[in-house]
């Protein structure tokens, strides 16, 4: 099994990486599931990361303890088609939000977030909900 990972996984992995016991919602709803990362929510992350001073080589072996979903036109196409789906419904997508639904589609994986109302309305998406300790 897969999982796609929201930035908040990725957050809450880097933030109670020293305290993991915080995380045992998470890694119970996980398991053995491999956590994939769309490249948006590395970005995200990378991105609050470096803001905050993180070093370059710190981020770049956090990252690389997961796979790492690349852009690519499936993705583009599943974001069009859900941002259509949902914007005729009355529904605003969220932009970052969206693109990781999508890249969860097109790898017909679940999404992992500690904030599923981000993802409420996404047609064909599964979303794993967790909560820190």
């Amino acid at each position: 099994m897969e999982v796609v990972a929201d930035t908040t996984v990725l957050i809450d992995l880097w933030r109670y990486r020293k305290t993991p016991r915080r995380l045992s919602d998470l890694t119970g709803k996980v398991g053995d599931a491999a956590i994939l990362v769309p490249w948006i929510t590395q970005a995200e992350f990378s991105r609050g990361a470096l803001f905050k001073d993180v070093p370059a080589e710190a981020l770049a072996e956090f990252h690389a303890g997961f796979q790492l979903l690349a852009f690519e036109n499936a993705v583009i196409e599943h974001y069009c088609h859900l941002w259509v789906a949902m914007a005729r419904k009355g529904q605003t997508p969220g932009y970052p939000d969206l693109w990781i639904a999508a890249c969860a589609v097109a790898a017909n994986a679940a999404v992992l977030t500690r904030n599923p109302k981000h993802f409420e309305g996404v047609p064909g998406l599964e979303v794993i909900a967790y909560k820190i300790a």
